[in-house]
């Protein structure tokens, strides 16, 4: 076993206090392995080159698997090595095999405490009082402070969605790099981007809601009037009840499957775990029955 200051070796009778506890104070990366793999000795100089290289930012806490099964089954090991990130006392990421430095340093990368996680909150706070723009002032300087934060370039293409400014946060997450591209949050955030900048800003939205009133039926006013609202973060579920609306009323028109797939793409905005989306899907799945 290294004599790195920053890697230990845990068992189960230590896994909270190496693990749980110290991953309050900084990420730790539990690699759980064993002797007889050759891709874990493959890995294991990276991750202690990596972790002398950040002087304690992060810790490596390795579990043979031979000793602690028990371990290894109580976290769902099933391929070796497989590497999970503690942060806070949870786990918040993964990897499995043995990826090359830049690879282990991507997710590192995530994890660790930088300056813009400061920078984040303060703009958070901002937008609570109002100060939009403020926050997304910041944020910017943040940005161009360090280029490579994927967590502050997310924060700002977010605070820019919320400000009207889809095509100002759509340059943002053109520069989100290959290996991040399938990250939740990039894909909700460029679904979110989509559907604010297919939205014709030049209509007028009460004069839409008495074209309904007058004619319920008129689908083309029920969507213009969904793509409308759908800019607005508080009237998203106004936007999914018109749509629905629009399918119910359609019956597998044009306009219905463009509502469907409208409503799809908010569904992934989102996100799996916003308590709408599952609400909202068994109306969907209801209105096409």
């Amino acid at each position: 076993m290294s004599d790195n200051p920053f890697v230990a070796a845990v068992t189960a009778d230590t896994f909270s206090a190496e693990v749980i506890g110290a991953s309050k104070n900084a990420p730790v990366l539990v690699d759980f392995w064993a002797d007889w793999c050759g891709p874990c000795k493959m890995l294991m100089p990276i991750l202690d080159k990596l972790a002398l290289e950040y002087d304690g930012r992060f810790r490596v806490a390795k579990v043979d698997t031979e000793s602690e099964r028990e371990l290894a089954a109580a976290h769902g090991i099933r391929s070796l090595p497989t590497v999970k990130v503690f942060c806070d006392g949870v786990e918040v990421d993964e990897f499995m095999g043995a990826l090359p430095e830049r690879g282990v340093r991507e997710v590192i990368e995530r994890h660790i405490a930088r300056p813009g996680d400061a920078e984040i909150e303060k703009a958070t706070a901002l937008a609570a009082d109002d100060n939009r723009q403020g926050a997304i002032s910041l944020l910017a300087a943040a940005l161009a402070s360090d280029p490579g934060y994927l967590k502050v370039r997310l924060a700002l293409a977010e605070h820019q969605i919320e400000a009207g400014e889809s095509a100002a946060a759509a340059e943002v997450l053109r520069e989100v790099p290959m290996t991040s591209a399938q990250d939740p949050q990039v894909k909700r955030l460029r679904v979110r981007i989509e559907l604010a900048l297919s939205a014709d800003a030049t209509l007028d939205v009460e004069s839409l809601r008495k074209k309904i009133e007058q004619t319920p039926d008129d689908l083309e006013a029920r969507t213009q009037l969904a793509q409308c609202v759908m800019r607005d973060p508080e009237q998203v579920e106004t936007a999914m009840t018109e749509f629905l609306e629009v399918i119910r009323r359609g019956r597998g028109n044009e306009l219905a499957e463009q509502a469907r797939s409208t409503l799809v793409q908010i569904f992934e905005s989102l996100g799996a775990r916003d308590e709408r989306v599952s609400r909202y899907r068994r109306q969907l799945a209801q209105a096409l029955n």
